[in-house]
C-alpha cells in the first residue's frame, strides 16, 4: 500500500487538465490550436474521426438521422472515447498541462 507522501508525490507529476467548452463554432478548436505551439502543453481537439468510425459505423451521422434510437449509444460511446484520452499518459514528462476540446 503506498504511503501518503509516495500518493501525494505521484498527485504532483500528473498534468494539470483543463477542458475548453462551448457551443457549436463557439472558438473551441481555435483556442485548442492556439495552444499546440507551447512544448509544455498536450491538446486533444474532439475525435470526430472515432465517432464516424466504430467498427466501419458513423455513429455520429446515426445519432443526427435518429436522435431517439442513436443518443444513448452515441453519448455512451462519446464518455468512454473521452475517458480513454483523459486517463491516457502524457506524450511525454515535459506535459505539465494537458487541454481537452469540450
Amino acid at each position: 500500500m503506498k504511503s501518503v507522501a509516495a500518493a501525494a508525490r505521484s498527485l504532483r507529476k500528473r498534468p494539470f487538465r483543463v477542458s475548453i467548452e462551448g457551443n457549436i463554432g463557439s472558438g473551441k478548436s481555435t483556442c485548442i490550436k492556439f495552444f499546440d505551439k507551447f512544448d509544455n502543453v498536450e491538446t486533444h481537439a474532439e475525435p470526430l474521426h472515432e465517432w464516424r468510425d466504430v467498427s466501419g459505423h458513423n455513429l455520429l451521422g446515426l445519432m443526427y438521422s435518429d436522435m431517439h434510437k442513436w443518443t444513448f449509444a452515441f453519448q455512451h460511446y462519446v464518455h468512454l472515447s473521452r475517458l480513454k484520452i483523459q486517463i491516457s499518459p502524457p506524450a511525454h514528462p515535459g506535459i505539465t498541462v494537458k487541454m481537452f476540446e469540450r
